[in-house]
């Protein structure tokens, strides 16, 4: 049986998040802490392990067809999630939507390095930013992305 062409593009998606570290020149350290699953459930046991990044399935565009099978573009939310103030949270926030926009945008005409075979390309979409508040002590980015994903016949 071949490998899925979906899951693996989602396993590399994951991994590359991890790479977001100061180590690798990031401004944080979200990388140590990237989950997957719905991120509310995620923060009920990660509360305390925050910047925290949680890859989570999100809508899927229309596949298009594609030579011997069909592109699919498979959604996914990427939310980041640092705690913070609700008087002192922007630079922080900023800081997790730059690193991880950095991470998930492609090079303009390359072919991204840690992308599987299969996975033709990224498109990502416009961030949105939700502060602390109503209780909530922490402030989240989220990057809805979709990978291109080749599903042969």
């Amino acid at each position: 049986m071949k490998p899925n062409p979906i899951s693996m593009g989602r396993k590399a998606l994951v991994q590359h998040l991890q790479s977001i570290t100061a180590a690798n020149g990031y401004s944080t350290n979200a990388g140590h802490n990237v989950k997957t699953g719905w991120v509310n459930e995620v923060l009920e046991t990660e509360k305390e392990n925050l910047p925290l990044i949680c890859v989570q399935k999100g809508k899927d565009l229309a596949p298009k067809p594609g030579p011997d099978g069909l592109i699919k573009y498979s959604g996914f939310s990427v939310v980041g999630v640092i705690s913070a103030p609700l008087t002192d949270y922007e630079d922080a926030i900023d800081d997790l939507e730059r690193d991880m926009l950095l991470a998930l945008s492609p090079t303009s005409g390359a072919r991204q390095r840690w992308m599987p075979v299969g996975i033709t390309g990224i498109t990502v979409g416009a961030p949105e930013q939700y502060p602390p508040g109503q209780g909530e002590p922490t402030a989240r980015v989220l990057i809805p992305v979709h990978l291109h994903t080749i599903i042969e016949r």
